[in-house]
């Protein structure tokens, strides 16, 4: 397994496997509407954008795609919200220790910035997973509109 960050060949197979997560896993705990307003906004263009200002992560192994993450600041400069960001496993290889090498990679860029909390807006399938590495549901919970669980935990280094 090679965890890397993303490159822009990458572009497209991560937005296919993206896309796959939405059709395949996601849209059995999501409303069609929901699943129609994350493919917008996950499209191939904005990955582009995104690798501007996030730092996203592509796990390979045999030379394929089959996980992506990345650590986002949702918030500012002087109140910084570091949180996962477009976090999928390829979903035939869900629940083989991808997501938690993944997940642990991105842990560490959170604790370079100098985050003391770490933040996931969780779709209901991960809300599982999340909980398994260690975060807890937000008592606050800004997105329900969207069908997101907002999760955090304590992180130190």
């Amino acid at each position: 397994m090679n965890i890397r960050k993303i490159k822009d060949s990458d572009v497209k197979p991560v937005s296919l496997l993206m896309m796959r997560n939405f059709d395949e896993i996601m849209k059995k705990h999501h409303s069609e509407g929901i699943i129609e307003k994350f493919k917008a906004h996950n499209t191939a263009e904005k990955l582009t954008q995104q690798m501007f200002w996030k730092d996203i992560l592509v796990v390979e192994e045999n030379n394929e795609i089959v996980a992506t993450g990345a650590v986002a600041n949702f918030g500012d400069q002087q109140n910084p919200k570091y949180s996962i960001s477009n976090f999928f496993v390829k979903p035939e290889l869900h629940r083989q220790g991808i997501g938690k090498a993944l997940f642990n990679e991105l842990r560490n860029i959170a604790i370079e910035k100098g985050a003391e909390i770490f933040h996931v807006p969780s779709s209901r399938n991960a809300v599982e997973f999340y909980s398994f590495v260690g975060f807890e549901v937000d008592e606050k919970q800004p997105d329900l509109e969207d069908e997101i669980t907002w999760m955090s935990m304590k992180i130190s280094s």
